[in-house]
């Protein structure tokens, strides 16, 4: 069993050594610190404590991203032998679950711990500048050790309860909101209640949840190193609960994998055809529409769950408001329209460059380019209902825009700012159509080329336009 699981984390990590994403994040990360060290160095006049402000950022940064890769990198570890349909190779292998959770997991926890031992040398420099101890430095780095830890293994559980990456990363995204807005959304909703509506059980569990939370959350952990540490040591309940949370996480993973990664025609089947016509239903008229709607951008099912969401994004918008008026009213001021605004139009800009960079790539991914191309139908009128289906399930974005914009305050960013609005328009239409060609050549890594080749675009035209 050890000798399986060795000779799969030995493939993983040389799989990811030879990966460029890995070296290309150690470079993002060595330019992070640096960019942090300089705003220190241009605040160190009016600042006393430069140490301080430079390890805080980074700490911050490091939070953030660990999360984030436990969104991307971590939740894949198992779902990518499902999407390749190499999981039943592994089990005709010899290999049991724990060899399967140990190798995967392991490699990926291991590279992604390496990327913060690394930074551990350049932290330091923040005791030479003052304000931070060096028992402070390595306490803060134990304490997102325990975070990275948890993360990979909540994701690990995401990724081996899920089939597919893209369900594992959206449950393991909607976790990390919970965890960190749970809290106050139980603390505030229970402030609001009346005296005596909620049973004295319910007060306690109440109570008893956000105060658990807090004590597994890196940021309040950091926050009590850096700013209180006479009252604290290196080792913390923050990292001995991560650890247990992440054993039993792991646990779980190794204890289900068996009878959560059967094969999808197996599960097809014994769920029968009444269902499945009940969760996709009839053909359209438009068949490649209805095709992509439901089993590329996730169906109706997901297209209501953003629906929800979306009123929970804006519920939070109406919450803030009355916390600054003290009272509710049914319509936005200017500044939380904007903000509204912007933020719904960075998620339909993210989901379209999401859909125009896999639509294709899926295709060849699958190896079913072939197949479309043999349809009793041309291609311009195959791409376009693969954009319609695709388009449909950003209704749902579009939906709560317009009821923003109906709600909001008159001085809105659409009435205010029309030719902005319609260059945003023009843009995310030619960045789509950027993301679909460049799917063709290297696939997901479309985004990063559209990415850098808008910044060097940027780049080239500002000595023109100074010179002008």
């Amino acid at each position: 069993m050890f000798s399986g699981a060795t000779v799969l984390f030995r493939w993983s990590l040389r799989s990811d050594a030879s990966a460029q994403w890995p070296h290309a994040a150690r470079a993002l990360f060595s330019m992070v610190i640096l960019c942090a060290l300089s705003v220190a160095y241009a605040n160190s006049i009016s600042v006393t404590q430069v140490g301080l402000l430079f390890f805080e950022a980074i700490c911050a940064i490091n939070v953030l991203v660990i999360t984030m890769c436990g969104i991307s990198y971590f939740s894949t570890a198992l779902t990518e032998e499902k999407d390749a349909g190499t999981m039943a190779l592994l089990h005709l292998a010899g290999m049991n679950p724990l060899a399967i959770t140990l190798g995967k997991s392991t490699s990926r926890l291991v590279s992604s711990l390496m990327l913060l031992v690394a930074q551990i040398p350049f932290s330091l420099l923040a005791v030479t500048l003052g304000g931070v101890l060096w028992q402070q430095v390595i306490a803060a780095w134990l304490a997102m050790a325990g975070w990275m830890f948890l993360v990979c293994n909540i994701a690990l559980l995401c990724s081996a309860r899920c089939r597919t990456s893209g369900r594992a990363a959206t449950v393991a995204g909607a976790l990390a909101v919970l965890f960190f807005l749970l809290p106050y959304l139980i603390g505030t909703s229970v402030a609001a209640l009346p005296a005596g509506s909620l049973h004295p059980a319910l007060i306690s569990l109440s109570e008893r949840v956000p105060g658990l939370m807090l004590q597994v959350n890196p940021l309040e952990r950091l926050n009590e190193i850096l700013f209180q540490w006479q009252s604290t040591g290196f080792v913390s309940s923050q990292l001995w609960l991560s650890l247990l949370l992440g054993c039993a996480c792991f646990g779980i993973s190794t204890w289900r994998l068996n009878s959560w990664t059967r094969s999808g025609d197996d599960e097809e089947l014994q769920l029968g055809p009444r269902f499945l016509r009940k969760a996709a239903g009839r053909a359209w008229p438009l068949a490649m529409a209805w095709r992509e709607f439901h089993f590329f951008a996730g169906g109706l099912q997901f297209a209501v769950t953003k629906l929800i969401g979306g009123a929970a994004v804006l519920g939070v918008f109406f919450w803030l408001q009355s916390q600054d008026e003290l009272g509710f009213r049914w319509r936005l001021n200017a500044a939380l329209t904007d903000l509204a605004l912007l933020s719904f139009a960075a998620e339909l800009s993210l989901e379209l460059l999401l859909y125009s960079a896999g639509v294709l790539s899926s295709e060849l991914r699958l190896r079913t380019h072939s197949a479309l191309a043999l349809a009793p139908i041309g291609t311009t009128r195959l791409l376009l209902e693969k954009m319609l289906g695709c388009v449909l399930s950003t209704i749902p974005v579009l939906f709560w825009m317009v009821v923003i914009v109906l709600l909001g305050d008159a001085g809105t960013v659409v009435l205010r700012e029309r030719d902005v609005v319609l260059a945003w328009c023009i843009m995310l239409v030619f960045s789509c159509h950027l993301a679909a060609l460049l799917s063709l050549y290297s696939r997901w890594a479309a985004l990063r080329i559209w990415a850098s080749n808008m910044s060097r675009c940027h780049i080239r035209a500002t000595p023109d336009s100074n010179k002008e």
